[in-house]
């Protein structure tokens, strides 16, 4: 722990361009003065960044701020599918490839929208899109709300499932695994999502994999209505679909069949995610070649074990692209923001962790307007130790853990999980070791996923051994 009498608040009073507006270092008072931390309000080059200080306050801990990349900032509730998304809808580019593209200011409807990540990149690669967002979860709901606004997008959300006809059902909601959420859900849903976990290519055992996909899938049932696609849209002012985005876990053929022959002609490109039951793959090929489109079946290297595929289909030529759509936007994200600054300030600055760098939305401040110190101290990210050797003994045990799973040297106190090559897997084989060193359920699986940092998971432990 910081001993925070032992700082002091220094304003620095320095051109710093549009990086930031505000700016205040955190020094030691004793010895080297060294920096404890910086903490400053983003400026107008950074506009995601300073978006992204107030949306943290509103989430209220409920949703989590995550930056699976350094271009990349995504509210959701754990970092496994943070990741994720980053990986299939940005990296994989799952989408926007053979041959769907978006023109200028397109009108985009997005269904199974899940925390909105299709619909980030929709609107990041194409600004001044207008996109509709379908989803029957409330939580995610909310969770596409917060990332459209992290985003400056133009988004509707629409809660409610779509299907082939109005009724009223239930889906199945998987809170720590939400991409397999869904209408259809069943065991089936255990053996995709083992076959996923088996890719990332980790040994660990057969019970350590099934415990962890019983844990991800442990679902809850919610209430939702579902309409067909243009009762859902009714409401709204749609001439044209530039793009139809379809991933609802096995109920695509069900949306599908619920499009009418007016609704099709103003559908000018379709991608979606098929899961081949009972031959509906060639059925979905076979309906959109009926209503005029040029149809690509394609499919995720990571996911040739299951029976999931991608549709690409446009009233045009389909074809696999040289190059992936450009989403990159600079200074978007803390990360990105804290090299740029601590390259700005140089000097003392130059070696500083990224993680010592803090952005809010205003600087506190007391009656006088002064800088309240013992505010922003409160704020103040732990520090390591100065001395080498001064790791707790549940650190120490814990550091082992990591060391031998991750297969590194050398554990700091801030180092993630994640960052070190950590994987779904590799989080299992980590809590069984905690399990063996600790005793059972002083790590819960799902934990590691929302905080996983060292310093974090060591909290966790602390906690639950009381």
């Amino acid at each position: 722990m910081t001993d925070t009498a032992a700082l002091e608040v220094e304003y620095l009073d320095r051109g710093l361009g549009e990086l930031v507006e505000e700016c205040v270092v955190v020094r030691h008072t004793a010895g080297d003065q060294r920096v404890a931390a910086v903490f400053a309000v983003p400026g107008k080059a950074a506009p995601a960044v300073r978006r992204a200080t107030v949306l943290r306050e509103e989430a209220n801990g409920e949703l989590s701020l995550f930056e699976p990349d350094d271009h990349l900032m995504l509210f959701h509730r754990n970092r496994r599918e943070a990741d994720f998304i980053f990986r299939e809808v940005f990296r994989d580019n799952e989408y926007l490839r053979n041959g769907v593209t978006l023109p200028e200011h397109p009108t985009v409807v997005d269904v199974g929208a899940n925390v909105g990540g299709a619909s980030v990149l929709f609107g990041l690669v194409s600004p001044g899109a207008r996109i509709f967002a379908l989803e029957p979860v409330p939580h995610l709901c909310r969770a596409i709300e917060l990332n459209a606004r992290l985003h400056d997008i133009d988004l509707v959300v629409i809660p409610g499932a779509v299907g082939d006809a109005r009724r009223k059902t239930k889906i199945t909601y998987y809170p720590k695994n939400t991409a397999m959420s869904g209408l259809l859900a069943d065991q089936a849903d255990r053996e995709v999502l083992k076959t996923y976990l088996e890719g990332e290519g980790d040994s660990t055992s057969a019970d350590g994999l099934d415990t962890m996909v019983a844990e991800l899938l442990a679902g809850e049932s919610v209430d939702c209505d579902v309409r067909t696609l243009g009762q859902a849209l009714q409401d709204h002012s749609v001439d044209r679909i530039d793009l139809l985005k379809i991933d609802v876990e096995k109920a695509e053929w069900q949306v599908l069949l619920g499009i009418d022959d007016d609704l099709w002609q103003r559908v000018h490109q379709v991608v979606m995610e098929v899961h081949d039951i009972d031959g509906r793959v060639a059925a979905c090929v076979a309906l959109l070649e009926g209503k005029g489109f040029s149809v690509l079946v394609d499919r995720n290297q990571d996911l040739l074990a299951t029976d999931m595929y991608g549709v690409y289909a446009r009233r045009g030529p389909v074809a696999p692209d040289a190059t992936p759509p450009s989403w990159h936007k600079p200074l978007s994200t803390r990360r990105a923001l804290a090299v740029a600054l601590r390259a700005e300030l140089g000097g003392e600055f130059a070696e500083l962790p990224v993680e010592r760098f803090r952005f809010l939305a205003i600087l506190p401040r007391d009656e006088q307007g002064r800088v309240d110190t013992a505010s922003l101290l409160a704020d103040l990210p732990a520090e390591e130790p100065a001395e080498a050797g001064q790791l707790t003994e549940i650190e120490e045990k814990l550091a082992a853990i990591w060391r031998q799973v991750l297969k590194v040297d050398d554990i700091a106190r801030s180092d993630d999980f994640f960052d070190l090559g950590g994987t779904s897997l590799k989080s299992v084989r980590m809590v069984l070791e905690v399990d063996e060193a600790f005793g059972e359920n002083v790590l819960p699986p799902d934990q590691l996923f929302v905080a996983s940092r060292f310093d974090e998971v060591a909290a966790i432990i602390r906690g639950n051994l009381g």
